[in-house]
């Protein structure tokens, strides 16, 4: 009996010994093999995450690429790309890189996002009918378009001095926004430079003639003279061989005799009124200081 109660507990420690090695050997085969799997995961995806974070590339030129091949090449380098924004450009084609931030050539960490702007292509508008604003006015109506101010440049016109009387490109034809528009301003109606020709020793009706001919006006006082040949010009204002600038006028002094009233001179055509009638016994003073004389004549 005894022996037999000796022979269980030597065959029940036995047991327990083995199944403490057995506990042992797993729990051995459990740590070697999450041991081996953290290598596994810390070789495959902690450390090339770790080495992709901490290295850096050069970031290429892609301004002027196409979007969707700039993005592969910058996939390539570990990089990503987002369009932040679409504009219109008259430079680059429609779908093509205008501007990247970072610049080009910076150094930049893998897994950095680079942002672009992307052109929209070229935007088409009508230039507008300018003429007949102020150079004020066309200046506003260009930038509500869009367009840039040109050259500016002046020309005498009948136009109101200071309106656009001509631009180029000229009004309702199409073209980009930015274009620059070049713009002409009337500086008033044209002021010509005349010569004076000389009347004097001329006789009236050859001298209104000349001065018709110059689009001038005219003023005529008869001067009593039985010396100087009847109806001829022994006096002017102004001076022979001086310039004026626009309608010249003329003052004559025309001879008569002693006590003659002539007949109104054809002044048609050169917008004077009836002559002057004053009889003067010459000389009453010289033949150029008719102005300085005090005589007010108003032309027609």
């Amino acid at each position: 009996m005894r022996a037999s109660l000796t022979e269980d507990r030597g065959s029940g420690d036995l047991l327990l010994i083995f199944k403490t090695v057995g506990l042992l050997i797993l729990l051995l085969v459990i740590i070697a093999l999450f041991f081996l799997g953290g290598m596994i995961v810390v070789d495959r995806v902690v450390m090339p995450a770790f080495t992709k974070l901490g290295s850096e590339v050069e970031l290429p030129d892609i301004v002027d690429q196409d979007f969707y091949a700039a993005k592969r090449a910058l996939t390539e380098l570990g990089l990503e790309l987002e369009k932040i924004e679409e504009e219109f450009s008259p430079v680059y084609e429609e779908g093509h890189i205008i501007e990247q931030t970072p610049p080009p050539f910076t150094k930049v960490k893998r897994g950095r996002t680079v942002g672009v702007v992307v052109s929209r292509g070229p935007e088409e508008i009508v230039i507008p009918d300018l003429t007949r604003l102020s150079e004020d006015q066309a200046r506003a109506k260009l930038r509500e378009f869009g367009l840039l101010l040109g050259s500016v440049t002046s020309r005498p016109d009948n136009a109101p001095e200071g309106t656009v009387i001509d631009q180029r490109p000229v009004a309702n034809v199409k073209s980009l926004r930015k274009r620059r528009v070049d713009l002409v301003i009337s500086s008033g109606p044209a002021r010509l430079s005349v010569r004076i020709p000389l009347l004097v020793n001329e006789g009236l009706g050859r001298a209104l003639d000349i001065i018709r001919e110059l689009n001038g006006l005219v003023w005529i006082e008869w001067v009593e003279d039985d010396e100087s040949m009847m109806m001829t010009v022994i006096g002017q204002s102004p001076e022979p061989g001086s310039e004026v600038e626009g309608k010249p006028i003329f003052d004559l002094r025309v001879a008569i005799r002693t006590g003659f009233t002539p007949a109104p001179p054809d002044t048609v055509g050169i917008g004077a009124p009836p002559p002057l009638i004053r009889r003067l016994q010459f000389p009453p003073f010289p033949p150029l200081a008719l102005r300085s004389a005090g005589m007010s004549r108003r032309p027609l």
